[in-house]
């Protein structure tokens, strides 16, 4: 795990030196930290300018960074949909499919529920999936996966809107293979980096909040003692 902004560690990595990408960048939407219900909420709130060129900057460097014939895939919102597909393609990566997360959720909103977010799957040079054969709706480009339901006191740390280990096993498993490197420049809590060590992959992830940054570390080391103690 690394601390600090994503785009200084990135531009001191090696050229190709990363097998897969699994990331869920912030989204840009307008919340900051302590503004709303969401206590440990981040802040989430950039000009549009300003969200841009984070866009292009990280995704130039994802595509540096990956090796070539591999794989990257990003989560986002419809709100932020588009730029992050922009400046993915800017880089130079091939935009192959949007996957849909269903995250089944029994509500009733006047204004239609957020029931879904985006996963974008793009490509450096050649690449296909490993997504037959698997026993679920992987093979689809829409995912039904039950989201986090589970409620945090708001005085324990915790992160928000932390992602189901499934929907986070589902590209890994199907982008890389054991021993691979797997990054996570945004890596709030370390789902990523959870799953990727529960799944024999190595894992680097990159953290700018130190509150998470601190659970990225705590969750690690407890599936560490959990594997040993096994």
């Amino acid at each position: 795990m690394l601390f600090g902004d994503c785009r200084r560690h990135l531009a001191e990595l090696e050229a190709e030196s990363i097998d897969l990408v699994v990331t869920d960048p912030p989204y840009n939407t307008g919340l900051r930290a302590g503004a709303s219900r969401l206590h440990h909420f981040f802040d989430d709130a950039m000009d549009a300018g300003e969200y841009r060129a984070l866009t292009r900057e990280v995704s130039a460097q994802l595509f540096r960074v990956l090796k070539g014939n591999h794989a990257a895939y990003v989560f986002i919102n419809w709100k932020s949909l588009g730029v992050w597909l922009d400046a993915l393609a800017a880089a130079g990566f091939r935009l192959k499919n949007c996957v849909v997360w269903d995250k089944v959720l029994r509500l009733d909103y006047q204004n239609y529920a957020y029931a879904h977010e985006f996963l974008i799957f793009a490509v450096k040079g050649r690449f296909f999936p490993k997504n037959r054969g698997t026993g679920d709706d992987s093979f689809k480009d829409v995912w039904h996966v039950s989201r986090v339901t589970r409620r945090e006191s708001a005085a324990v740390p915790h992160h928000e809107t932390v992602r189901p280990l499934e929907v986070i096993r589902r590209p890994i498993e199907h982008a890389s293979a054991p021993g691979d490197l797997v990054l996570d420049p945004f890596a709030g809590s370390g789902t990523t980096c959870v799953v990727a060590k529960e799944l024999g992959r190595r894992y680097l992830g990159i953290e700018r909040d130190a509150a998470y940054y601190r659970l990225c570390l705590r969750r690690l080391s407890d599936l560490q003692l959990a594997e040993a103690t096994a």
